[in-house]
């Protein structure tokens, strides 16, 4: 599982600050932005619906006085029938007379113009110099559409046109058709200057029979310089389009005629402006009769608002756009909002900073405090903090940390005291010996001895732990005594001592300088009265000393004082390589026989116990053997010692006894080993100490269904030594439950006859030292015979181990012996090719395996 990183304090308390005035900005940025637009939208709203009415207002009185004109001019043409002539000359003085009384008033009639059913027609154009000239055609002109110069026909023609008819014209045949007046489509004049119009046209009717059509022009650039001082006024734009997207007119005067003569649509006008609106007028899909409509766009970084907006007159379908730039409609508040949100920005800045450096100095000394006790780790008791702005609370905590910082000073260097030396004895404990020798003017080379206390365990149960440690500093002292005062002394465990020598020149001396050591143990020491005798070996560690090695010869000395531990006649033991090379195959062969304990690589091999009276197979001993599918088969002398170590023998034992158990238990119901056949099984100390051993055997043998009799278990008589009282309890137990007890390589340990009274056993078997040289050695011999006297005073048997030549196997029989194995007769074998049918030995002895 992954561990975040901690915050720091400084970051803990200023990003939770800086996040909350950065949200407190953008909140109020936020809600005077959303005023802001909410006040913008009103106002636009308000101001565009007001300017789109005014000018929709304005343009009516535009169109509406042209088309009354037409209204009126049509109504005396008919009443006064003007049409009664051969030719058009009492319209045409009518016209010009209508014309020349009107400009002044409608300055936005470009034409005024008659023409009738018989393609006769007579007009009068107001051209942009403000003169007036005749366009006619009658009989007079030959039916011939004359454009003259003048207002009459005596002036000079400047332009005609033949089979002009005017009955097919816009202005025209759709009102000569509906006989109602109204508002011609947009249109190019057929004269020179082919300019746009667009003309209120009126029926001119008598009887019900139509007679013509009267059409008042009006030019759209005149439409345009009509709305373009409304737009002024108000600083927006205006236009407006026909129901086909056409440009009717624009306050911008962008061209409302291509080159090719044809209608701009609003979309493709010169002006990016009218172009882009228009755009977002069908992207939006605003046009409608119905209602008006808001929208808004940017366009060169510059927000526009508009309204689009239909106007019906008459006939007409126009659309009227009005568009306004933000800071025309707002004036100068876009800009002070604008500065406003800067302003408060900046602010905001400069208020974070001031936080932030508020924030820093205030939690500066709690800062300095973290620092500062990471330094504590280093024993740098050095406290120096900078208390900023003297605040209550961070002055309470500076000097509360001040204080600690003292306080534990002194404690760390009191535990120091007591971790470099140990209380109990004054000498040096493990660390402080480190420590010492680590100093770099400790000499080149020099000798280590590792003195360790034999059976100390057993003498502190028996002093009490009072007079125990009265006895390691009476030790401590002797050593103290007999050593120079350059010699290092410790006490690194609890019951070993190193002493370090240094400076030793004849280092091939450093065996006898651990036997000096060593006779400081011979004379006993006296406790309270009480003379108490330790004994003592000693690993030894000599050569070129480098201070930095001190945990690597503490090491060595250490598996040196093993090896002097295990070997009981030798007191004192040198370091060697091998040592260490053995101490890792121990590690090694330590797992592997962990996983062996899984994988059950452990098998149960039988040698037969022979009785001797009869020569015949009495029982078997049950041996362990180990198949390791790296290693091979282990012989039993290398791992044995290491489980009996490890405590692992106890589950190993477990195996064996169930194998061997279930193994005897089938063969004596399968008839083929009788039913007082005598199973023989190893039994460690360290098993029988084992809490509720003699439970588990008891299982065993229930779940086996062997009876108890037929097992006996045997244990070396020199392991019994170390806890009698209680060993022999369980002895005792187990014969209770009908098991034999054998005593293993009889005559090998330190037993005296005494304790051999005492403890309880059913047979005895004589070590395969003491069978191997009797017929060389008469002392052996008669030891073999005394132990077999014994055994009969004991009433107990009695088997002897190693016999490998028939010579031993008659000479044992002499002696009385009653039971014997050995190679003689056969080597262990797995259960599978034990075959006793062959008789009781192997046809050939073999010689020099292992049991």
């Amino acid at each position: 599982m992954t561990i975040s990183k901690p915050q720091t304090l400084r970051k803990a308390v200023m990003l939770p600050f800086t996040l909350l005035l950065l949200l407190t900005v953008a909140v109020l940025t936020f809600v005077q932005n959303s005023n802001y637009e909410r006040m913008l939208n009103e106002i636009s709203s308000k101001l565009l619906s007001s300017y789109s009415e005014n000018i929709s207002n304005n343009l009516d009185r535009f169109l509406e006085q042209p088309f009354n004109t037409t209204l009126t001019i049509a109504d005396s043409i008919q009443r006064n029938q003007l049409d009664q002539t051969a030719d058009l000359s009492k319209i045409e003085n009518y016209l010009h007379a209508a014309m020349t009384d009107i400009y002044s008033s409608q300055q936005q009639i470009s034409t005024i113009a008659f023409g009738d059913e018989h393609q006769n027609y007579v007009g009068f154009r107001l051209h942009r110099d403000k003169s007036l000239s005749l366009m006619l055609q009658d009989k007079r002109t030959n039916n011939s559409l004359d454009f003259y110069n003048g207002i009459t026909i005596d002036t000079q023609i400047h332009h005609s046109i033949q089979s002009y008819d005017p009955t097919i014209r816009p202005w025209y045949a759709p009102f000569a058709e509906n006989k109602a007046a109204g508002w011609a489509n947009i249109y190019s004049n057929i004269d020179s200057e082919k300019t746009f119009t667009i003309s209120s046209a009126a029926p001119v009717i008598r009887d019900n029979k139509l007679l013509g059509v009267v059409a008042t022009d009006i030019d759209l650039l005149q439409l345009s310089q009509f709305i373009k001082p409304d737009s002024s006024e108000f600083g927006g734009l205006t236009y407006i389009t026909n129901a086909d997207g056409a440009l009717i007119a624009n306050s911008l005067q962008a061209p409302l005629i291509d080159p090719d003569n044809q209608h701009i649509l609003a979309t493709d006008s010169d002006s990016t402006l009218i172009a882009i609106n228009a755009a977002q007028i069908i992207e939006q899909q605003l046009e409608t009769d119905q209602h008006a409509a808001t929208f808004e766009f940017s366009h060169d970084s510059i927000r526009y608002f508009s309204r689009i907006s239909a106007y019906n007159n008459n006939n007409l379908q126009w659309y009227i756009v009005v568009t306004l730039p933000e800071d025309v409609l707002l004036g100068g508040l876009p800009s002070q909002q604008r500065l406003g949100v800067a302003a408060a920005l900046v602010l905001a800045f400069f208020g974070l900073l001031m936080g932030l450096f508020l924030l820093r100095t205030i939690t500066q000394p709690i800062m300095d405090i973290a620092e500062v006790s990471q330094h504590l780790d280093h024993n740098n008791w050095d406290v120096s903090i900078d208390e900023g702005i003297k605040l209550h609370e961070t002055t309470l905590l500076i000097s509360a940390f001040k204080s600690m910082s003292s306080r534990l000073e002194h404690s760390f260097t009191t535990l120091r005291k007591q971790l470099l030396s140990d209380t109990m004895t004054g000498l040096l404990s493990r660390d402080g010996f480190v420590e010492r020798l680590h100093n770099p003017t400790s000499q080149k080379q020099g000798i280590l001895v590792l003195l360790g206390l034999r059976s100390f365990r057993h003498i502190s149960n028996s002093l009490g732990q009072h007079k125990s440690e009265q006895l390691l500093v009476a030790i401590a002292s002797r050593l103290q005594q007999s050593t120079a005062d350059k010699v290092t002394i410790s006490r690194i465990d609890k019951d070993t001592f190193a002493v370090f020598y240094p400076d030793f020149i004849d280092l091939s001396h450093s065996h006898q300088v651990a036997e000096k050591l060593l006779t400081d143990f011979k004379n006993p020491f006296t406790i309270n009265g009480t003379e108490v005798l330790v004994g003592a070996d000693a690993g030894i560690m000599s050569g070129q000393f480098d201070n930095i090695e001190i945990d690597v010869w503490l090491q060595n000395s250490s598996l040196a004082l093993t090896y002097a531990v295990k070997q009981e006649q030798v007191k004192c033991c040198h370091y060697q390589d091998y040592m260490i090379a053995a101490s890792q195959e121990k590690t090694r062969l330590t797992a592997d026989l962990q996983r062996a304990i899984s994988n059950n690589e452990f098998a149960v091999y039988y040698q037969p116990v022979i009785d001797l009276t009869n020569d015949t197979i009495a029982g078997a001993e049950a041996l362990v053997r180990w198949h390791n599918p790296v290693r091979g088969l282990v012989s039993p002398l290398d791992f044995i010692p290491v489980a009996e170590d490890t405590g692992m023998i106890v589950d190993i034992g477990k195996q064996i006894l169930l194998q061997a158990c279930t193994d005897t238990k089938m063969q004596i119901d399968s008839g083929l080993w009788p039913s007082d056949f005598s199973l023989h099984v190893n039994m460690s100390v360290r098993e029988l100490l084992h809490p509720n051993y003699v439970l588990r055997v008891k299982e065993i043998l229930a779940l086996t269904q062997l009876p108890a009799a037929n097992l006996t278990l045997e244990i070396t008589e020199s392991r019994l030594v170390s806890q009698p009282l209680l060993t022999n309890q369980l002895l005792g137990e187990l014969r209770d439950l009908g098991i034999h007890i054998a005593i293993d390589d009889f005559g090998t340990g330190y037993s005296s006859l005494a304790y051999l009274t005492q403890l309880q056993f059913d047979s005895l078997k004589i070590d395969r030292s003491f069978v191997s040289q009797m017929l060389d050695s008469d002392n052996h011999a008669a030891i073999i015979a005394a132990i077999i006297t014994m055994t009969e005073t004991f009433n107990s048997d009695i088997v002897a181990e190693g016999v490998e030549t028939i010579e031993q196997a008659n000479h044992l029989k002499s002696l009385g012996c009653r039971y014997a194995q050995g190679f003689y007769y056969a080597r262990p074998k797995p259960l599978s090719e034990w075959d006793i049918t062959h008789g009781t030995r192997d046809s050939q002895p073999q010689h020099n395996s292992l049991t």
